[in-house]
């Protein structure tokens, strides 16, 4: 379905948006890119979308190259009708019903009106649309119009679908119908690619998840590949206010005159939180609280969780999982 070897893209301000990345999807896979702001997500999307150049690097789509001028504009509309977008901001003509705007993306597509309806209506009842589809769409909440994008990017059984944060603002039975429906198309073989920081639609959704961080890939594997990195533990967080120097958290604790429990395998810190990995489930709690008060620091509160994605990528990074990508 796509391959990147190497791919990289370097914005007009001279920023790099995306740094020698070596990726592929094939029929059935379900690829997640998670990274925090300014680490490439939305720009990888935009890549194998054919919205901006591949250059330098390579792009393969359908097993086609993608050349880095993207001059082919026949070539590119051919593609795109194979791929579906839902892009993180839904972009509707206001005026227009729901129905309206999805017959016009239809028409885009090429798909004549008939089968077009024919296509939008299961999408429609599942994600729960079809009491707002003579509704102008500038009536639409936020939720609605992300609804219909999704409806719109599937009405014409794409083979690649590509989607950037697709789960926001979607109520949790529009999320169960999106889901259903990703796990049937990707059954018979369709593609997906998205970017997300939920762990927990990463965990649910992906076959693949490749971290990115700074343009580059950090980490890749399956979601229980990337879990077991940081083992079978439990976490503690501290958080924690008032520390002078954030980054000598971790000496302070490790050298400090406070005794830690055994049971604690790691000890690492982001600012302002302290992250401990536990053996022992919450039993180290007492011990840990007291070495961290006997830093001098203030606890704001503590959370006890098992690992998810956010924590491998903090593994890897040392930073903090969140926000979008550009």
């Amino acid at each position: 379905m796509f391959e990147t070897a190497e791919l990289s893209f370097t914005y007009p301000s001279g920023r790099r948006g995306l740094g020698k990345v070596s990726l592929k999807g094939a029929p059935g896979d379900r690829v997640v890119v998670m990274g925090p702001n300014g680490s490439g997500k939305s720009t990888l999307l935009r890549l194998v979308s054919t919205e901006l150049p591949s250059r330098p690097g390579s792009l393969e789509l359908f097993g086609e190259a993608w050349g880095s001028s993207g001059s082919d504009s026949r070539k590119r509309r051919d593609l795109r009708k194979r791929i579906g977008i839902v892009q993180d901001t839904p972009v509707h003509v206001e005026d227009l019903t729901g129905m309206e705007n999805g017959l016009l993306f239809a028409e885009l597509y090429g798909l004549p009106r008939a089968e077009a309806l024919a296509a939008f209506a299961p999408l429609f009842t599942a994600l729960g649309l079809d009491d707002a589809l003579h509704v102008p769409t500038r009536e639409y909440s936020y939720g609605m119009k992300k609804k219909l994008l999704i409806a719109e990017a599937l009405v014409h059984d794409p083979d690649l679908i590509i989607m950037d944060e697709p789960v926001l603002g979607l109520d949790p039975p529009s999320r169960a119908a999106l889901l259903r429906t990703l796990e049937e198309r990707t059954g018979k073989g369709v593609c997906t690619l998205t970017a997300t920081n939920e762990p927990a639609l990463a965990q649910e959704l992906a076959t693949t998840v490749v971290l990115l961080h700074e343009g580059e890939v950090v980490a890749l594997g399956s979601p229980a590949e990337l879990l077991a990195e940081v083992g079978n533990t439990t976490l503690i967080e501290v958080h924690v206010a008032g520390a002078p120097d954030p980054t000598k958290i971790d000496p302070a604790l490790a050298k400090g005159s406070a005794q830690l429990p055994a049971d604690i395998v790691s000890i690492r810190q982001i600012p302002g939180r302290i992250i401990a990995e536990s053996r022992s489930g919450s039993d180290v709690l007492p011990q840990l609280v007291g070495a961290v008060l006997a830093e001098g620091l203030r606890i704001e509160r503590v959370e006890i969780r098992e690992p998810d994605l956010t924590d491998v990528f903090t593994l890897f990074t040392g930073q903090a999982l969140g926000g979008e990508s550009p």
